[in-house]
């Protein structure tokens, strides 16, 4: 791209002759969106610790950031007029202080996790976005400062916008994949922060050189252009009203197409990533869109781009039927998620270098009036992601929260349409009739969305849906033959029958084979609750204690006769909490066994009940011969850190029995114990009933293996940790640091 300097030649159009300083600015500002989104992956990633697993992390990170990013344009658009200001100068000095806080977050995030735990959402949201807001606040006082820089080359406003906002986007979708796809798999986080932290001096370098290189006129005759453009002017509460409406609607798309993609992909991080990357592409393309059009420096506002912003509302409504009919594409099905991404991202993108080109004068203060348009926008923005992501993702559902998104789009699209569109009725009628009729088939043609979603090309094979509870944590659904999904993957099934043991219940049975009392019990994930019923029918269990981050799970427990009654159990205590942020607000709290039927090791985020530091907090948490069962999703490295942190282990099917004291292993004891135990009052293995001796034969051939403590995984249901420590050698123990198998399992690396 080229900006104009000197006399304009004709239009004002790309024969202008290039700037060494302009094409060091866009450098420098496509480069400084890498570590931007570097951080913000990285930063997220910390926040689970405080906020737990689920949307809420995302939902802060992307408002600290729009926030700081909103009151930084306000600071950068009032030194933007200030001329004893040095702008390349003050740029790099910006990113080395950004680099500088880099280097020092993650410690700070350690320090402050203690201090928050207490805390209420409100309070621990309120925490993170004021320690993110100076980083935030420095990136977001570059772009009016640029703006300012590149409208005294080029007097005008729209292409100098639109330029910056798509080589920033663009830095921004590298950043996604340099993070997803090389630093975290490879490198960890640490040292992908210390990465984004050197991007940030390699910005601050290009910086200085463009101000020392800077020799041009900056004397642009302009008069031509500003006279187009104040021909069509909005007035600037318009103005701002518009880019804010479009900045809510935008971040609210951006978090409702995660919250798709989340259950689409059974919670990816890898694609995760990747749809940020391309939300930001549909950005970067939209804001080209309008700096073209602002460059060629024609009066009449092109028709095509208001029916593109309208058509992206309607856009936002067809997803979901496509969803829904599309599950022949099995895996691609995620294909229609990021496509509506890109095309609902680009024309939303369009809006402010547009509105910015329309409503601000290529005048000195350009950069101030650009900067204060910008707060609007991010204002909108950070308004989005709280509201869709704290309270809408839980009044609504997907296919509600559609509709309103959708809505709103066309609303913001419709003033467009009316001032600069070609025959703005029939094309406010068509696109009214169009939605009202999305609208009104909406919940027909989605029906079997969820279905859709979750077996993709199994659908047809598989048990229909038949409860759904959707909420900001997720989707969990459960099928007619009782098996439940929480977030798209596998979760279990309501089942706590020893004789037809369809979801490994025996595991959940066991706890009396390899402890002698087992009288306090901590369990992570209440699932389907039969895990639940199945410890708290232990007559040795006195109590137990679960922690389940999704309250999603209580409403289809309370539809189930075999598992409802743990909801009043007085043995149970059901606590709506990440398990990670419980124990470590729990110091003191100590049990006779910990058992943790967590999810897939290669899901996101699910290192951090897998790494070496949670398992040394669990050991915490362990009383002296206390037992800790979980589940490893038979993964080689989950196993190996396992074996690594505690002194004795199994392995045991697919789950993990470890302790720091000697295992006594007892059949006898487990026979006597499955006899007594009862679950409302029935007993667990009833000896008249036909099945009952040969289950007892084969959980007596459990003990013996056991027992014996064979070395040979091949043969029997458990093997012990010398084996696995031999076989598993080459693996890496899991760390938060490194984060496990989550950004390395797609790319065919664990």
């Amino acid at each position: 791209m080229s900006i104009a300097t000197g006399v304009a030649e004709g239009p004002i159009a790309g024969r202008a002759r290039h700037s060494r300083t302009s094409l060091y600015v866009y450098a420098f500002f496509f480069v400084s969106g890498i570590p931007a989104l570097i951080y913000q992956l990285a930063w997220q990633r910390v926040l689970f610790r405080i906020f737990g697993l689920s949307m809420d992390s995302v939902t802060v990170i992307v408002t600290a950031f729009m926030l700081g990013l909103g009151v930084g344009s306000l600071a950068g658009s009032l030194l933007s007029v200030n001329r004893r200001v040095k702008p390349l100068l003050l740029v790099a000095a910006i990113e080395l202080a950004v680099g500088a806080f880099g280097i020092l977050s993650l410690p700070l995030f350690a320090h402050i996790d203690p201090m928050v735990q207490d805390m209420s959402l409100v309070q621990r949201t309120m925490m993170i976005i004021a320690v993110v807001f100076v980083p935030t606040a420095l990136m977001g006082a570059t772009l009016p400062i640029l703006i300012g820089q590149l409208v005294n080359r080029s007097a005008n406003v729209g292409y100098s916008a639109g330029s910056l906002y798509r080589v920033n986007a663009l830095g921004g979708v590298a950043g996604c994949m340099f993070g997803a796809l090389l630093l975290f798999p490879f490198l960890g986080l640490q040292a992908s922060v210390i990465t984004a932290v050197l991007l940030n001096g390699l910005v601050a370098a290009i910086a200085v050189t463009a101000h020392f290189s800077d020799r041009s006129d900056h004397a642009a005759n302009a008069a031509p252009l500003i006279a187009a453009a104040q021909q069509m002017r909005l007035s600037p509460p318009a103005a701002r009203a518009l880019v804010l409406s479009s900045g809510f609607v935008s971040l609210s798309f951006e978090i409702y197409f995660l919250h798709l993609t989340s259950f689409v992909t059974a919670t990816n991080a890898v694609i995760q990533a990747m749809e940020l990357g391309v939300f930001l592409l549909g950005i970067a393309s939209g804001a080209r869109e309008a700096g073209e059009w602002a460059k060629s420096g024609k009066a009449q506002f092109p028709p095509a781009l208001c029916r593109t912003i309208l058509a992206s509302g309607i856009a936002g409504l067809a997803v979901l039927p496509l969803l829904a009919a599309a599950s022949f594409l099995d895996n691609g099905i995620t294909g229609i998620i990021v496509l509506a991404t890109f095309f609902v991202a680009r024309s939303l993108g369009l809006v402010f270098p547009l509105v910015a080109h329309l409503s601000v004068p290529a005048d000195g203060e350009a950069g101030h009036q650009a900067g204060l348009l910008y707060l609007a926008n991010i204002i909108g923005a950070a308004a989005g992601s709280l509201l869709t992501g704290f309270v809408l993702c839980d009044l609504f559902g997907i296919r509600a929260l559609a509709l309103l998104l959708s809505a709103l789009g066309v609303l913001i699209a419709a003033p467009l349409v009316w001032r600069f569109g070609e025959k703005p009725r029939s094309v406010l009628a068509i696109a009214l009739t169009i939605t009202v009729l999305l609208g009104l088939f909406q919940f027909p043609l989605t029906r079997n969305v969820i279905d859709s979603m979750l077996y993709k090309g199994k659908l047809a094979h598989s048990a229909p849906i038949t409860q759904v509870v959707e909420n900001r944590y997720g989707i969990v659904a459960a099928s007619r033959d009782g098996e439940i999904f929480g977030g798209g993957a596998y979760d279990g099934r309501f089942n706590t029958d020893l004789l037809h043991d369809t979801n490994g219940i025996i595991r959940a049975y066991s706890l009396s084979l390899f402890h002698p009392a087992p009288r306090e019990v901590f369990m992570i994930g209440l699932s389907s609750g039969s895990w639940a019923q199945a410890i708290a029918a232990n007559p040795q269990v006195r109590h137990l204690t679960v922690v389940e981050i999704n309250p999603g799970y209580l409403p289809l427990i309370q539809e189930q006769r075999e598992v409802r009654s743990i909801l009043h159990n007085p043995k149970i205590t059901i606590i709506t909490d990440d398990a990670n942020r419980w124990l470590r607000r729990h110091p003191g709290t100590r049990y006779d066994a910990i058992v943790a039927n967590a999810t897939y090791h290669y899901r996101a985020n699910a290192a951090t009940l897998l790494s070496h530091e949670f398992n040394q907090m669990v050991a915490a948490h362990m009383k002296r011969g206390a037992i800790y069962l979980y589940n490893a999703t038979d993964s080689a490295r989950v196993e190996r850190t396992g074996c690594d942190d505690f002194r004795h282990g199994y392995r045991i099917f697919n789950f993990m029995l470890v302790g720091n004291d000697s295992i006594a292993v007892d059949g006898a004891r487990w026979q006597r114990n499955l006899l007594e135990s009862r679950i409302d009052g029935r007993p667990v293995l009833d000896m008249a009933r036909p099945g009952t001796r040969r289950q007892l034969a084969y959980d007596a051939a459990i003990a013996a293996a056991a027992t014996a403590q064979s070395p040979n995984p091949a043969s029997l249901p458990l093997e012990s940790c010398a084996s696995i420590l031999r076989r598993d050698a080459s693996y890496r123990p899991i760390t938060d640091d490194n984060m496990g198998t989550e950004w390395r399992y797609l790319l065919g690396l664990d």
